[in-house]
């Protein structure tokens, strides 16, 4: 089940779709909404799928809304720009394929031809000058995001993306769209929110679309990650210490 949410239909000037939902180190949904917030994005459509889990949010008026994804569109630089974000990605693979099928036919009708999807791609350790790597729908795109810094490994790394991110690139091909997915490099680890990786996305696309962007909350959220990270690391450190101590001698004589 599809269900839309249409508030206004925009038209755009050779507008670019870019995908940020949930995902490995909340690169995506970090980077697309930090766009959103920055360049002042208007909201006009929302999608909401039984793919979605079965809850509602209860705001702080007390009402409750359902979980869904959002579009919103921003007009300026050399293209018009739509983003895709959200609460969830599907929890089915037949539902990944029924939204991302829907989400490219609603582009399409926007006037999309060029989708950026962006995620985070798993390392281990804590990058502190995180790559940006790139996979696309077509070779001839490589060139152009190159010199924007992107890197490109011949598959050397990336086997496969998953989810809304792969997806949309791959059923997108299919349908006539071109599109890169922009992942930046990020500590493999569930809950953990990656500012510097999403910075470095951001980076590349404020460069590719030549707008501006005041990066000073980012920069904020990364130097409070560093010490979300120290801090663990020094619990880590006196849990493997203690672990190691000598086991106390616990005999007695009665």
């Amino acid at each position: 089940m599809i269900m839309w949410k249409v508030e206004e239909r925009p038209l755009l000037y050779k507008p670019v779709l870019i995908e940020g939902l949930p995902g490995v180190g909340n690169v995506g949904k970090m980077t697309v909404e930090y766009l959103i917030q920055k360049l002042k994005a208007k909201k006009f459509a929302e999608i909401y799928s039984d793919h979605f889990p079965y809850h509602v949010f209860i705001d702080e008026n007390s009402t409750v809304n359902l979980p869904r994804n959002e579009f919103y569109y921003y007009k300026g630089g050399k293209h018009d720009v739509v983003f895709l974000t959200g609460d969830f990605q599907s929890m089915t693979p037949q539902g990944h394929y029924e939204i991302i099928e829907a989400v490219l036919n609603f582009s399409k009708e926007l006037g999309v031809k060029e989708i950026i999807t962006v995620g985070g791609y798993g390392i281990e350790g804590i990058p502190k000058n995180p790559q940006v790597l790139g996979a696309v729908t077509h070779d001839k795109i490589i060139k152009h995001f190159k010199a924007h810094g992107v890197t490109f490994e011949d598959g050397e790394r990336v086997g496969m993306i998953v989810g809304a991110s792969g997806l949309l690139l791959g059923l997108g091909k299919l349908k006539g769209f071109e599109g890169i997915c922009l992942m930046g490099e990020t500590f493999s680890r569930p809950m953990f929110t990656d500012a510097r990786a999403s910075k470095a996305v951001l980076e590349v696309i404020s460069d590719y679309f030549g707008i501006k962007i005041d990066m000073g909350d980012m920069n904020t959220k990364a130097k409070e990650l560093d010490k979300a990270i120290t801090k663990a690391k020094e619990l880590e450190d006196q849990m493997v210490k203690q672990a190691t101590k000598p086991e106390q001698d616990l005999s007695y004589i009665g």
